[in-house]
């Protein structure tokens, strides 16, 4: 079992005449790569997993303790593997970096839980949170920073699910005049994740009255239930969404958001 926690960095000089662009690696912004990472944050049975769900197939999902893919278990080709150590973080990961797989998704549901792989590894399962020194949560900051960017990394589409969390001053009076709700980690890991991904979105069930038609052919109000993500600018919650025109207005919510609805945004188009 591979246990190595670092970035693997390769420092080479480069030979006399090479030419970067001939060789490929510097691509004209179109052809670069189409892979898009994602974070979806929000209380547990808003839709976070049901959203993972519209993720390109085949599809794999690590269940790191949470058993929470019930709502995807109809979902053609898509692969579930229970994850229950931090090795076993390390090893699909591999997996996955050697190309020989058929996955076109992954996702990590949740990265709440991911972190508690991390301070069970940091901490030797001795006592876990309450062991740690500041150093060991530094340690924990630092191992969650580099695999979250080498999952980032894979020639995949990814998926990063959080549980939500409201951080801000310890006064409940500032709180609630200025909180700010994102993903349930360490404020340090939060950053590094919500930067590195092209999408942060944030899912919520609301209720709201709408007119329908009557068999008789009058109208009538009815109170009706969707799914959303919250994925334009918002005060309160952490949202991001990169996109090609950055002129053309995003939509507060996405109701039944799908992956495909997303890249839409991305690109710039209606949704309608």
């Amino acid at each position: 079992m591979v246990t190595t926690s670092k970035r693997v960095k390769k420092t080479t000089k480069p030979s006399d005449g090479l030419d970067l662009l001939e060789s490929g690696r510097i691509v004209p912004i179109g052809e670069s790569s189409e892979w898009v990472s994602l974070v979806v944050y929000g209380r547990s049975g808003t839709g976070k997993t049901t959203f993972i769900g519209t993720m390109p197939k085949p599809l794999l999902v690590l269940d790191i303790n949470d058993r929470g893919t019930v709502s995807i278990k109809a979902q053609p080709d898509t692969y579930v593997m229970e994850v229950t150590s931090w090795d076993e973080i390390e090893e699909v990961y591999w997996y996955l970096q050697s190309g020989n797989h058929p996955f076109q998704s992954v996702a990590l549901d949740t990265v709440t839980q991911l972190q508690d792989l991390a301070i069970a590894k940091i901490s030797g399962d001795d006592g876990g949170v309450m062991s740690l020194s500041r150093r060991g949560w530094g340690e924990v900051a630092g191992l969650m920073r580099t695999w979250i960017l080498n999952y980032r990394d894979l020639p995949l589409h990814k998926g990063f699910i959080c549980q939500d969390r409201i951080s801000g001053d310890d006064s409940d009076e500032i709180e609630m005049i200025t909180p700010e709700v994102g993903p349930a980690v360490s404020p340090s890991v939060a950053k590094t994740l919500t930067a590195a991904v092209d999408v942060v979105g944030h899912t919520l069930i609301r209720e709201r009255v709408v007119t329908v038609k009557t068999k008789q052919g009058g109208t009538k109000e009815k109170v009706v239930t969707e799914y959303c993500m919250r994925v334009g600018p918002h005060a309160r919650y952490l949202t991001k969404i990169r996109r090609e025109h950055i002129d053309k207005p995003l939509p507060q919510v996405v109701v039944n958001p799908t992956f495909h609805k997303i890249i839409k945004l991305m690109k710039g188009e209606d949704l309608e």
